[in-house]
């Protein structure tokens, strides 16, 4: 049987995969753990099981989604004319807050990082140039993070849509470089969505 110090250790370790968690950030999660009462940390282990289990990828757009098709892309009041590209679901999150844009979107899970060995091969824009052949897109808004990443899949966009005829735009520069698209106030985040510049 296990002692203390191995389940522990095997739990804090789990939990410092979580992103933006570190050992110490783990550790204290641990311990706020072990005081729950028994009961509460079962709902948590049922609704962790229970979201992995039902929530999937939209198959027209990565959106998280318990349906085939996110509610999103279902909607018949959204502009169907119209796609916000994002590098994650969280990204579709801060720009509906922002009540400017009402739209479809294309979620590419991740974005382009040679440090992390992630290359143009590796994001999947596929779907979205299938929506593109089929001529009923006509405008494109480039939402990805103004960070290195998210400007090298920036580019990478702008190279793969500019040969379709529709009207192609990036999200204004009025937020602060580096920053991600969650983190942004809807204020700020909306403004730049109406202020979005043609790419030429």
């Amino acid at each position: 049987m296990s002692n203390f110090s191995s389940i522990f250790n095997e739990l804090v370790t789990e939990l410092a995969k979580l992103p933006g968690i570190g050992r110490r950030s783990a550790e204290r999660m641990a311990f706020h753990i072990m005081k729950t009462p028994a009961a509460q940390a079962a709902l948590l282990a049922r609704k962790i099981e229970e979201i992995t289990k039902l929530v999937k990828p939209c198959q027209l757009c990565n959106n998280f989604s318990t349906a085939d098709i996110c509610s999103i892309c279902s909607n018949p009041q959204r502009e169907k004319d119209t796609i916000c590209v994002v590098e994650e679901p969280k990204d579709i999150l801060a720009i509906e807050k922002t009540a400017h844009y009402s739209g479809l979107y294309y979620v590419l899970l991740e974005s382009i990082s040679p440090l992390e060995g992630v290359s143009e091969e590796d994001v999947d824009i596929s779907r979205l140039i299938e929506r593109l052949r089929s001529g009923t897109i006509k405008e494109v808004i480039i939402a990805t993070n103004p960070d290195t990443e998210g400007e090298l899949t920036a580019q990478f966009l702008i190279e793969k849509i500019s040969p379709f005829a529709v009207k192609l735009y990036r999200i204004a520069i009025g937020i602060p470089l580096g920053t991600q698209i969650e983190y942004i106030d809807s204020s700020t985040l909306g403004k730049a969505l109406k202020d979005r510049r043609a790419v030429t």
